[in-house]
């Protein structure tokens, strides 16, 4: 029969044809009566993956490699990668060996390859892959004739390591083949977004599957021999999506280059994942022990609902590690010198209230952040005079009230409000609103200032150690259940007042107050 006219896609498709149907001998035959054919890496491939060493031979001896013509007319009528556009992008027919029946994500080398686990013959029988005994005898052979077929050893152990072909990486290694200084390269030192090599890396990270990941990045490590992996951005948002594994984590912190990035958001991403395991690994770098950034950390994972074992373990590592009142002592101290040196300044302010203007220009405050526990409420900040006393601003714990949360404090915050004791406010405070200081337990001096005129709902609810409290007769308004479980509380009220008929209407202990 006359080939010498037909396409050359159809000279390819002959010969694999010839591969999987033929004999040694008529592969031989057809050879020569195709004559020059353009691709015959796929054939090739084929022998490797169904027929063994003496077609993978024959095929040699008779002309056929695993090179593809470098042309885009290539690359379309096989549809394959040929290094037309970007020289890595090569379609790697050798990997037929490997005993996958998927492509390798993320891989551009796969593009062409048809992975059956079979191949059926026109006589409706099947060729089978080949055993792993017949595999290694492929791969030597591939191995010992590597430049005249143009098979790269070293680009067979990557792609073997990412497919989990144990037994040709381990056959590969018998044979001392390593990783290629290119491939090292690009993984120790990184690369342009442009060069296909630390494309194709991102992208078969990227695609790794969580349980292959450690197997396969284990066994890159040992091939770099202790040398570290380039980290930028791009590979940390890959790999931080996998820190619910800490052992992910472990391998991350040994392995990758990570002095340059962000450690507090490292941090953050874990708690994220809500993995209090993976804490105990910048318990280890030491990456906590930054007395602000362990206190954020605190904040951040209050913040989250679901973070509560992240919160846990935080909060016993301060325990654990922290000298409490000396760092309570130190920050009271340094605001003290900030507010001697200035005693209105809004920014010293700022770090021990929370406070938001009102429409008449008056202040109220919205939150305690100090840690005394006596406590004198400024008259000013800044220019703004302070009037009012919002919800929940020092409540002990968190909670809703008329539909609306009474405390946006974190837990650090209302575990150290139950250890007030003593509380000023300012007389120009006019409004105590709804629980204000609700389960302030510990809480056994307050004043209300001449000229308050209201207080709101469960304003002193649960003050459990509160004996005395003075009520000015400028109080019109009690919401219910201001003074509820207040077991100790005495009102002082004068007679006639509003405040005298509240106590009486609602049980609450009180006396008159001295004329």
């Amino acid at each position: 029969m006359n080939y010498e006219n037909i396409p050359q896609e159809n000279k390819a498709e002959i010969l694999e044809s010839a591969v999987i149907n033929g004999s040694s001998e008529e592969i031989v035959k057809t050879f020569k009566e195709l004559g020059y054919i353009e691709m015959t890496a796929r054939a090739l491939g084929l022998a490797c993956r169904f027929r063994g060493v003496e077609f993978v031979k024959t095929l040699t001896e008779s002309g056929a490699t695993f090179d593809i013509p470098k042309t885009e007319d290539a690359e379309r009528r096989y549809h394959c990668y040929s290094g037309a556009k970007w020289n890595n992008y090569r379609s790697n027919f050798a990997l037929y060996l490997l005993n996958i029946t998927k492509h390798i994500k993320g891989a551009c080398c796969c593009k062409g390859l048809k992975l059956t686990k079979k191949a059926a013959r026109h006589d409706k029988t099947f060729l089978d892959q080949l055993s792993d005994d017949e595999r290694a005898k492929v791969l030597i052979y591939l191995c010992e004739n590597a430049e005249k077929l143009s098979f790269v050893p070293e680009e067979m152990l990557y792609y073997a390591i990412f497919a989990r072909d144990n037994f040709i990486v381990s056959e590969l290694k018998k044979l001392g083949v390593k990783l290629s200084e290119k491939r090292a390269n690009i993984i120790k030192n990184g690369g342009p977004i442009s060069d296909g090599y630390w494309f194709e890396w991102c992208s078969m990270q990227r695609k790794l599957s969580n349980d292959n990941y450690l197997p396969v990045m284990r066994t890159i490590a040992a091939e770099l021999g202790g040398r570290q992996f380039h980290c930028t951005g791009k590979i940390y948002d890959i790999t931080k999506t996998r820190f619910e594994n800490t052992e992910i984590l472990e391998f991350f912190r040994d392995n990758f280059k990570i002095a340059r990035l962000n450690k507090t958001q490292i941090i953050r991403d874990v708690i994220n994942v809500n993995n209090p395991g993976a804490l105990i690994v910048f318990e280890q770098l030491g990456w906590l022990s930054d007395i602000r950034r362990r206190d954020e950390m605190i904040d951040y994972a209050q913040k989250f609902g679901n973070r509560t074992e992240c919160v846990a373990w935080l909060l016993d590592f301060k325990n654990r590690t922290a000298d409490l009142a000396a760092e309570r002592a130190k920050a009271e101290k340094k605001i003290e010198a900030e507010l001697n040196a200035s005693p209105t300044s809004v920014a010293v302010m700022k770090k021990m209230w929370g406070y938001k203007k009102q429409e008449d220009g008056t202040l109220i405050i919205t939150s305690y952040k100090g840690t005394s526990t006596d406590i004198k409420v400024p008259e000013r900040i800044g220019k703004g005079t302070v009037s009012a006393i919002g919800i929940g601003a020092f409540s002990g714990n968190s909670g809703m009230c008329g539909g609306r949360v009474t405390t946006y404090a974190t837990y650090e915050q209302q575990r150290q409000r139950r250890t007030i004791t003593k509380i000023t406010l300012p007389e120009t405070v006019k409004y105590i609103e709804q629980s204000a200081f609700a389960d302030m337990e510990a809480l056994t001096e307050i004043n209300i200032p001449d000229g308050t005129t209201e207080i709101g709902g469960v304003a002193f609810y649960q003050c459990l150690s509160l004996e005395t409290l003075v009520i000015p007769s400028s109080v019109e308004r009690i919401g219910v259940y201001a003074f509820r479980n207040c077991y100790k509380l005495t009102a002082i009220v004068e007679r006639g007042s509003f405040a005298e008929k509240y106590c009486k209407e609602n049980g609450v202990k009180f006396k008159y107050k001295e004329q």
